[in-house]
């Protein structure tokens, strides 16, 4: 991970990361999620909440889009005809890569959300909807603490992408709740579990030698 600096979103990423490696090591050592106080979401029967920030938000789509074709009547001399027949075509040609551009599957609907994580859901608040993503449709969770994000896919939806500094905190939790106590083996976690030994080896004084 990258040293951050002083600037208030450096301090963020660092307290952001501080706390993921805390709850790691709470969560790897056998301890279970803490439950928030109740709040003013409406939650299910025995659904607990754990988590609640804002996120950088977004989700994973294609789209059709439409566009206009220019078919002008040229009339003139044969250069000219041809001129413009090519006019057209070039029009038409830039027309299209853009839609299809605009039509691939991409990141969209990107925005900041206040995130609630439950033991059954992600509750995102988009656009002054709640949204819920079911953790027992998730079919794949992909975390990149590097770049401060992770992405849950899902059997039936669209992938959701979290990110931010409080991503690698939610990473962890929402791999305790989906897979259990063994989502805090995941290969993405090592560099939390190395800050975690790091800062074990660093109270009690061990001296580990060079590789």
């Amino acid at each position: 991970m990258a040293k951050p600096g002083n600037d208030p979103l450096d301090a963020a990423l660092r307290d952001g990361w501080l706390s993921a490696c805390r709850l790691y090591e709470h969560l790897a050592r056998g301890g279970e999620p803490l439950a928030l106080p109740p709040s003013a979401l409406r939650m299910q029967p025995d659904e607990v909440r754990y988590g609640d920030a804002v996120l950088g938000y977004a989700r994973l789509y294609g789209m059709s889009v439409t566009y206009n074709q220019s078919n002008s009547f040229w009339f003139g001399s044969a250069s000219f005809v041809a001129m413009g027949m090519a006019a057209d075509a070039i029009g038409n040609s830039s027309a299209r890569r853009k839609a299809e551009a605009m039509a691939a599957v991409q990141w969209r609907d990107q925005a900041h959300v206040r995130t609630s994580l439950t033991s059954q859901r992600f509750l995102c608040d988009y656009q002054g909807q709640w949204l819920s993503f079911w953790h027992n449709g998730v079919v794949e969770f992909a975390c990149d603490l590097a770049r401060w994000s992770f992405v849950l896919r899902y059997e039936v939806g669209e992938p959701l992408m979290l990110h931010g500094p409080a991503a690698p905190w939610f990473a962890v939790l929402a791999a305790r709740v989906v897979y259990g106590p063994q989502g805090v083996l995941l290969p993405a976690f090592a560099p939390l579990a190395a800050a975690v030994a790091e800062r074990q080896r660093a109270i009690t004084g061990e001296i580990v030698p060079p590789a």
